[in-house]
């Protein structure tokens, strides 16, 4: 009789880095992990270059970089397109490396992929018994806003003016004023207030729902949201820190009409009324997102309504306190664990594979907040940015444990693995400024809106552009390779070289040290990791690959601001600033974008039971030997693109 073959549960955890698992482990922080951890092998991972998370996960499942597998950054750009076009790499259709539930489902084992990058949209897996759920991530810039699942991001009406730094047009100024009109008032101790608002208020068109403000003690303390001025169309009923229910409409979305749904949360009133802060959640999904589509709605029930993200720059922009974030990071973190558990449970699987992010995104607001070398760092602050980040990783721990519950270790091996570590961030160059500055990119910006869209290139003096949002990649303005191309084959490295002189060119405004660690063409490309193997990939690298040294992440914008004179007057012109100071509290202060070989912007991973010994490696492995490991573990074949190898010291343990 043959021996069973082993299952596989992938628990991916976006960003855990290894030094602060361990810390946490030790100080009881996350029992689960350390069972794991104990029990099993563990081993630094260097990651990929760029250590961009649809790369990393790209590379975990596939054994292959960003060459091969055409995974370049968070963004792909195609040959023949525009320079200045894009594709999200978080689009299952562009990964052109085999993975390995592909290699799986060949030889016939069942899959379940758990909000996995680079599965979207659904329908990764092919096998009729197999699974899949949601599909990471598109991450919540500032800069981009790129929905796979969410219609729309989140807003706030307030009383007075708060930053938006996502999209403008977010948070909305509101003034409330004394109720008329409105039918079936609930008793109210001060004369009720009320004022409009749209859901959402800008991305698509919204609905317009009215908010009624009562007192039901000694001031103002109660919000009713409504469909229309009759408060029996209460959508939502709010005291102070108040969630209401989750509120189901079609919108016009920019992909399709679907169904999303949102909620609201009362964050501030004043008993006089004078002030409000209401905050409307990002509108999510309400369309099927499983297969089989029964699934959505069991999930539902088990684990409540799927969230593409958590809401970080509602936290940085004031919108919301550091608590009402922490528990969005929680509410995540929970459905993940839950979700996980219930597949698990309820379908039939040999290979799952269940991603969580919310570590990612503390990491991004707080990480240089417990890192003394940092500018930005304070030591007042230095012990609650640490305990924001312990309380993220036990959340993701208490969750492992609920998974855990599901599975026989007899069996079943686990691996724990993240993608990336992480590096403090200082500075943002606007690169674009410094490439025009060097001559090599002209833009053109609309000084009448703050639209993102104000800013455009012309063509016909641009030599190079960078692949949004401006991380890792230059490509040339090739004549006869790209569609305005103005530069002449024969002046493709003279070119080259001008974008690399330029590259290193930028420098700290403080400390003169140049903010590029290394800059070379797509030849020497290798000496990153980013290999020749197949030329619809390495088509994807830019002409121009760069890496940030610790501390700097590019800026792909160029805004506009105002200069005021000593006679009142104000002259609107284009940012002259060439860096952006990161502020902690108010901007990401942690970023992955420097070599992979820095320690603190290594990966881990941990194999545990079906009798995997304990077993600590004495070497960093790398990123894309992950998959040819499983695969032997598994006895299945190595995914055919992978351009990692087995790490035999495991096997020769077993």
């Amino acid at each position: 009789m043959g021996t069973k073959r082993k299952k596989i549960l992938f628990l991916g955890l976006d960003a855990a880095m290894p030094d602060l698992l361990k810390k946490f482990s030790a100080e009881g922080v996350m029992p689960n992990f350390k069972k794991l951890m104990d029990s099993g092998v563990f081993s630094r991972v260097e990651t990929i270059f760029p250590p961009l998370t649809a790369a990393g996960w790209s590379a975990i499942v596939t054994g292959a970089g960003c060459g091969t597998a055409g995974i370049p950054s968070l963004m792909v750009k195609l040959p023949g397109e525009e320079l200045d076009h894009w594709h999200t790499s978080f689009d299952r259709n562009m990964l052109l490396a085999e993975t390995l539930w592909e290699v799986g489902e060949r030889e016939g084992l069942k899959t379940a992929l758990i909000n996995w990058p680079v599965t979207f949209p659904i329908g990764a897996v092919r096998d009729p018994g197999s699974t899949q759920i949601g599909a990471a991530l598109n991450p919540p810039f500032r800069y981009f806003y790129m929905p796979l699942w969410d219609v729309a991001s989140s807003a706030l009406f307030a009383t007075e003016r708060f930053a938006c730094n996502q999209i403008p047009g977010r948070a909305v100024i509101v003034k409330p004023s004394p109720a008329e009109g409105w039918v079936n008032l609930p008793p109210s101790k001060l004369p009720p207030l009320e004022f409009p608002i749209t859901v959402p208020p800008t991305y698509v068109k919204g609905y317009g729902m009215q908010v009624l403000m009562t007192a039901e003690g000694a001031g103002y303390d109660t919000v009713l949201v409504c469909e229309r001025k009759d408060c029996g169309s209460a959508v939502s009923k709010l005291k102070k820190g108040g969630i209401g229910p989750w509120i189901t409409k079609n919108f016009d979305a920019r992909d399709k009409n679907r169904d999303g749904r949102f909620y609201f949360q009362l964050i501030d009133i004043s008993p006089d009324g004078s002030c409000i802060k209401l905050y409307q959640s990002a509108v999510n999904t309400a369309d099927t997102y499983t297969i089989p589509e029964s699934m959505t709605g069991e999930l539902e029930e088990h684990a409540g309504v799927y969230m593409e993200v958590d809401d970080p720059w509602a936290c940085m922009d004031q919108w919301i306190p550091p608590e009402v974030y922490m528990d969005q990071l929680r509410r995540h973190a929970e459905w993940w664990g839950k979700a996980t558990r219930y597949t698990l449970e309820h379908r039939e699987w040999d290979m799952a594979y269940s991603w969580v992010g919310t570590i990612d995104h503390i990491q991004h607001m707080l990480y240089a907040g417990i890192v003394p070398k940092s500018r930005v760092y304070d030591p007042a602050k230095a012990d609650w940015c640490m305990e924001c980040i312990r309380e993220t990783y036990r959340q993701v721990d208490a969750n492992i444990g609920t998974i855990l519950e599901a599975i026989n270790l007899e069996e079943t091996i686990v691996a724990v693995v993240s993608d990336h570590g992480f590096t403090h961030l200082d500075w943002n160059p606007y690169v674009k400024e410094w490439l025009s500055r060097a001559g090599l990119l002209k833009y053109i910006l609309d000084l009448t809106t703050d639209d993102p869209s104000n800013l455009s290139i012309d063509w016909s003096e641009t030599s190079c552009h960078p692949l949004e949002p401006c991380h890792a990649h230059i490509f040339i303005n090739l004549k006869g390779r790209d569609p305005q191309g103005i530069v002449e084959p024969e002046d493709y490295e003279k070119v080259q070289q001008k974008i690399i002189r330029a590259l290193y060119g930028i420098t700290n405004p403080e400390t003169g040290e140049s903010a590029v660690a290394i800059a070379c063409t797509r030849r020497e490309a290798a000496t990153l990791g980013i290999v020749q193997n197949r030329k619809d990939g390495l088509d994807r690298v830019g002409d121009v690959v760069y890496a940030w040294k610790p501390g700097y992440m590019s800026h792909p914008f160029i805004y506009r601001v105002g200069v005021k004179y000593r006679d009142g007057t104000e002259r609107i012109t284009a940012n002259p600033e060439l860096m952006e100071q990161a502020v902690l509290g108010r901007n990401f202060t942690g970023v992955h974008l420097c070599l992979p070989s820095e320690p603190d912007m290594h990966a881990v991973m941990v194999l545990s039971g079906a009798g995997l010994p304990a077993y600590e490696r004495p070497n960093v492995g790398r990123i894309i030997d992950i998959a040819p490991t499983v695969a032997r573990l598994l006895g299945i074949p190595v995914p055919k693109d992978a351009e990692g190898g087995v790490m035999y010291d495991i096997m020769d343990r077993i």
